[in-house]
């Protein structure tokens, strides 16, 4: 019993232990890309919380979104969201996926929808 805790032991701490990017270039160049600031940053906020910004990082990464508030029918408000992501994937096609989020509750639409896999039936 004492063997089988300490392998397991020796296990835990060597899947925990930290990964040496220098063997593999690629990831490295992944790491360094990834803590590089924003390549383009704007953020405009009013007094009631409606919002637009828009950021671009060193990846390639698009991000749009804009919240407003739309009167309810109760007479109070709502913050409406929407807005767009978009980069281009390992594949090398250009990944957009689209949401919005209000009274009508939350929508996303993607020009690479995700398909839940078929169940395995036992």
């Amino acid at each position: 019993m004492k063997l089988y805790i300490t392998l397991s032991a020796l296990v835990v701490v060597a899947l925990c232990a930290p990964y040496e990017s220098e063997n593999d270039p690629e990831l490295a160049a992944v790491i360094a890309r990834r803590r590089l600031p924003a390549l383009e940053h704007e953020e405009v906020h009013d007094k009631y919380g409606q919002y637009a910004l828009r950021y671009v990082t060193a990846e390639g990464v698009v991000v749009s979104e804009s919240g407003r508030l739309v009167p309810t029918a109760s007479g109070g408000y709502v913050l409406v969201t929407e807005g767009e992501i978009s980069y281009i994937g390992d594949d090398g096609e250009l990944y957009i996926t689209k949401f919005s989020a209000g009274i009508d509750g939350y929508h996303a639409e993607s020009n690479h929808p995700l398909v839940a896999p078929e169940p395995v039936l036992a």
